[in-house]
């Protein structure tokens, strides 16, 4: 009895391992079917291969809320990372995104930069808080007038902090606002409507319109109209703004631009709440003093 099942013991212990050697020898011949495989699909693809089309892909970087250049700084353009001055560009994305309608709401984003009541007048801006009442500008052209700007008509707004003399005359010491004008955009047709509603009576309607005028031309138009509401009590806004222009390429680098603009604002003139004591008197917000 001992000696069979020391034999059945070592019959037993001898199949593993003869299993395990069957076994071995299929994943060895699996991994090199594997291996070869490829290798032999490689060259099937070449007997085979074929010459596909070409294709052409073109984008542009989407400047979005981070743009890189700016005219202001230089006159020209430039870069951003190349200019040793602090400039600020609020782009147009930002200010359709916000739905900014006055130089006020765009100059929010700028840090360094508050708004004055402007005696209901005007648009009042300081900036590193020095004045800025005459350093306005569009397209580089001082826009010193005392009025209420409509954001209509602009692409961007370059914020320079700083004195800039050099370039732009006798200003203030705490910068400059430029603001970038719509331009024609050749050989491109589009154009957007947008209509905004909202609280205290806000209505208004704007619209950009962009249509080449041949190869050499092209016409663009853009036109608002405001009629809103206000929380102050008798205060109301009743606005619009007009603004064609053509621009003509006479050479590969030179162009000749024609614009015009007409706009109207109608307000009440509004200098807010009187102060009683070094503040302001403890009446509701909505009252009107005139």
């Amino acid at each position: 009895m001992t000696s069979k099942k020391l034999e059945n013991i070592a019959f037993s212990a001898s199949k593993k391992p003869l299993a395990q050697v069957k076994c071995a020898q299929a994943a060895t011949k699996s991994i090199a079917f594997l291996a070869v495989s490829p290798l032999a699909l490689c060259v099937a693809q070449l007997v085979h291969s074929q010459t596909l089309p070409s294709v052409t892909i073109k984008s542009s970087a989407d400047a979005g809320y981070s743009p890189a250049a700016s005219s202001t700084a230089t006159k020209g353009s430039a870069a951003l990372r190349d200019i040793p001055q602090s400039v600020n560009v609020i782009p147009g994305q930002l200010l359709q995104d916000q739905g900014a309608r006055s130089i006020e709401n765009a100059l929010r984003n700028v840090p360094g930069v508050t708004m004055s009541h402007g005696d209901g007048q005007r648009d009042q801006v300081f900036i590193r808080g020095f004045s800025a009442i005459a350093d306005q500008f569009v397209d580089g052209i001082r826009d010193d007038a005392l009025y209420f700007r409509d954001l209509s008509n602009i692409e961007r707004i370059e914020v320079l902090k700083g004195p800039s003399a050099v370039l732009y005359g006798r200003g203030s010491s705490g910068g400059l606002i430029n603001r970038i004008t719509k331009k024609p955009v050749f050989g491109e047709t589009f154009g957007e409507a947008t209509l905004n509603l909202g609280t205290y009576n806000l209505r208004r309607v704007s619209a950009d319109i962009n249509a080449p005028l041949g190869e050499t031309a092209a016409f663009r138009l853009n036109v608002a109209k405001e009629n809103s509401g206000s929380y102050r009590d008798q205060q109301f806004l009743n606005r619009y703004a007009i603004a064609p222009s053509v621009a003509f390429k006479l050479g590969n680098n030179t162009k000749l631009l024609l614009q015009y603009t007409h706009a109207k604002d109608k307000r009440v003139t509004d200098f807010g709440i009187p102060a009683l004591n070094g503040r302001p008197v403890d009446v509701p917000a909505s009252r009107y003093y005139g």
